[in-house]
């Protein structure tokens, strides 16, 4: 099992110490600070383009001033905003989604997600510092991640081990108790006269509709493959 570090990650040992001393001195506090972030998050996008992207914005900002990038105002710096956007996006709609369910030991709470870029050490960290008592575990695709103790471990998973492990009982076999009470709640402001599929669409990618509990506790579901096969009949 690999102990996972951002320090130590591979994708952010390249040096641009030198760079970034150049843009701090030659710009505000404020900026400089949102333009790191910005840098951190593009760093972590799984694009094979992103270095040349990265490179490019990070010459404009020596060039040209700082506020010529946040501003977005060329090609490259409105493609080195998207990386960042892409990877805050993810990060974002990950810890919105993820139900953490306990498993009935050793105090784990488990989750499942898909994920593009590499942003699983931040949704951990989320979670950690969300439940510090418990283990967290969380399936990202064919790894898993677990934290404990402040530290974050990643192996890969191995198909026959995860058939046994269901076999076992080791997934979540216990509904999360705040499940029903947001349910609840979501029963008291549901109206089905209103309900919009396209704008569903847009909010909610269709990718993550399987770990949003409320669309397959009012069908909500089968209503957009419904509506989808009707759309494509047209067609």
């Amino acid at each position: 099992m690999e102990q996972l570090s951002f320090i130590d990650k591979d994708d952010l040992k390249r040096d641009f110490d030198q760079d970034i001393r150049e843009i701090k001195a030659s710009t505000d506090r404020e900026a400089f600070q949102l333009f790191r972030k910005e840098l951190f998050f593009a760093l972590l996008n799984k694009s094979t383009q992103k270095y040349r992207i990265i490179d490019q914005a990070i010459q404009q900002a020596k060039e040209k001033g700082l506020s010529y990038v946040l501003c977005k105002v060329s090609d490259a710096a409105r493609r080195f905003h998207r990386l960042a956007r892409e990877v805050g996006a993810e990060r974002y709609r990950a810890t919105a989604f993820i139900r953490l369910q306990p498993i009935d030991q050793q105090k784990v709470l488990f989750g499942e997600f898909e994920i593009k870029h590499q942003t699983g050490e931040m949704i951990m960290l989320h979670f950690m510092k969300r439940f510090p008592r418990f283990n967290i575990m969380i399936v990202f695709g064919e790894e898993v991640y677990i934290g404990r103790n402040k530290e974050i471990y990643r192996e890969k998973i191995d198909p026959a081990c995860r058939q046994a492990g269901e076999k076992m009982g080791l997934s979540p076999a216990i509904k999360d108790e705040y499940e029903k009470y947001w349910l609840a709640f979501y029963r008291s402001q549901f109206i089905p006269e209103r309900k919009n599929l396209r704008y569903l669409k847009r909010m909610i990618p269709k990718k993550y509709w399987k770990w949003v509990t409320e669309l397959k506790e009012f069908n909500l579901l089968c209503s957009t493959n419904a509506a989808n096969g009707a759309l494509e009949n047209k067609r």
